[in-house]
């Protein structure tokens, strides 16, 4: 059954200016099973740059240098930063069409979103990653770290 909810406002689209969906659009949440698909994706497009730049440089791939795995994490978190803030969507979100908004409409900001990423995925990782997993049970498909931020993922009309 779909989770739907029927907006009177607009719903930004992403980028920093432009409103594409408009008054009348309806809400059809992303569940558990298409935003863990587009997380794999994400997965695979950092994890194939992260092993191209090993074998480059001549890094293991089994035991990496700390320095080289901290940069890694940092690029990572810079990635899903820049890309939600700036699209709404990271690759694997693109390539599943579901993206990332605000409860309200608004447009994604930096803070709520380096807040949504850093903190909020933390949290939502803790304890076996129960916090990720509420998505496959909540009425409106939120995440831990969708709850404490006010966002939602929503399927794209296309």
């Amino acid at each position: 059954m779909m989770e739907s909810e029927t907006r009177s406002e607009s719903i930004y689209s992403g980028g920093k200016t432009s409103y594409s969906e408009t008054i009348g659009t309806e809400r059809i949440y992303a569940g558990f099973w298409i935003r863990c698909g587009a997380t794999l994706l994400d997965w695979l497009c950092l994890q194939a740059v992260f092993v191209m730049f090993h074998l480059t440089f001549g890094y293991s791939l089994l035991e990496p240098p700390l320095g080289l795995t901290l940069i890694q994490s940092l690029v990572s978190l810079v990635y899903y930063v820049v890309m939600t803030v700036i699209f709404g969507q990271t690759l694997g979100k693109m390539a599943t069409g579901i993206k990332v908004i605000r409860n309200d409409g608004s447009p994604n900001t930096w803070g709520i979103i380096i807040l949504r990423e850093l903190i909020g995925k933390f949290v939502s990782s803790l304890i076996l990653f129960v916090g990720y997993m509420m998505a496959g049970w909540d009425g409106k498909k939120r995440a831990l770290h969708d709850r404490m931020f006010a966002t939602r993922v929503v399927k794209v009309n296309k």
